[in-house]
């Protein structure tokens, strides 16, 4: 049987949750320890806090999956006694933050789920990817093949559809110089062609990927190819959620709804001027924090689910907010990670609200 090591963990996580969709302020991925170390037992944490780590070492894990970075800024000397505690007892840290947040399956669902939310759709199209679009030019007979390579690679995917593409046939032209070594046509004379020109469109993260796939399944020694950056953002990731409740519900109900299912000690709801049995279907959501989507929410909504809304997005809010906190919006999302990880033979752990230091939040 294989030995699972650290170094597996990352590379299955980065596959999820790119690291290239984080936010270039962002810090994530793999932060301490040994990439090759065993890894027999995984303990689940929204924070890398003294407790996560004393409950990591007296459950004896291997390893820490966190979603808030635990090294965030450049580090000048390791005096910390949280970063000698793991290194003294070689338990590795891996985060995911942002790049966890635009995904799907990420914070955003995870919460929508806890919520009872369908018919899901990003707020905004914001992450730390790009988009391109790509035109290659091959043989009408090799059209499938390069086609299907690509769609392999991660091209072609646009929302909830896949293998999108456009196909024409153009009219083409080359001439095979010195040194060439063409499947067409022969050196010194112009050769004429008819061609499909296929177009599909992809996000940064897969943009090399699919370039490599070209150049290796493409029948000519020289492809001719294109790319073209998009001002438009790309629809398979994003921030925040909207939603639909499967009934109405009442302003008032809805909010005790979500300080239930989140199993938050207080939640923050501001009205914004409407009557307590006002009816709401339609809900926004944002782990973390959401005021700067708040914009993006007019409109669309009836109810906007967030955390850390300062005293005057509150006040100038058109929309009702409930705030949530900004731990209880996205803990949710250590159920998906679990989830990630069911393919691997690992006992998981999860650092519970009952265990993190957020419990001795108090209201007084």
């Amino acid at each position: 049987m294989k030995i699972l090591k650290v170094s597996d963990i990352v590379a299955h996580i980065n596959k999820i949750a790119n690291p290239a969709l984080a936010y270039e302020w962002d810090n994530v991925g793999f932060q301490l320890g040994d990439a090759n170390t065993e890894v027999k037992k995984i303990l689940l944490t929204l924070d890398v806090t003294e407790n996560a780590i004393n409950k990591a070492i007296n459950e004896n894990a291997d390893m820490i999956i966190s979603h808030h970075p635990f090294i965030f800024k450049p580090v000048s000397k390791i005096t910390n006694p949280l970063y000698l505690k793991l290194i003294k007892n070689d338990i590795s840290v891996y985060c995911a933050h942002t790049n966890l947040d635009v995904i799907k399956k990420g914070v955003n669902f995870a919460l929508a789920e806890k919520l009872g939310l369908s018919n899901l759709e990003f707020l905004s199209n914001e992450s730390g990817s790009k988009l391109f679009q790509v035109a290659v030019y091959v043989p009408s007979d090799s059209m499938v093949k390069v086609a299907d390579a690509v769609f392999a690679s991660g091209a072609g995917t646009i929302g909830n559809y896949s293998k999108c593409m456009n196909d024409y046939e153009v009219s083409g032209q080359f001439m095979p110089e010195k040194g060439s070594n063409p499947i067409l046509g022969s050196k010194d004379n112009l050769e004429k062609v008819v061609e499909r020109k296929l177009e599909f469109f992809v996000d940064s993260i897969n943009l090399p990927k699919v370039i490599s796939a070209i150049k290796k399944v493409h029948p000519y020694e020289t492809p001719a190819y294109a790319v073209y950056p998009q001002e438009k953002q790309s629809e398979n990731f994003g921030l925040g959620l909207i939603g639909e409740l499967k009934n109405e519900i009442t302003l008032e109900d809805f909010a005790k709804t979500v300080k239930k299912n989140l199993h938050a000690p207080f939640i923050k709801l501001w009205k914004a001027g409407k009557p307590a049995k006002t009816k709401v279907k339609k809900i926004a959501v944002c782990g973390g924090s959401g005021t700067s989507l708040i914009s993006k929410v007019y409109g669309r909504a009836d109810f906007f689910v967030s955390a850390d809304f300062t005293y005057h997005t509150i006040l100038d809010s058109r929309i009702p907010l409930i705030d949530a906190g900004h731990f209880y919006t996205e803990n949710p999302v250590l159920e998906n990670l679990r989830e990630m990880l069911s393919e691997f033979d690992l006992e998981i752990l999860e650092l519970k609200a009952i265990e993190h230091e957020i419990k001795d939040l108090k209201i007084l």
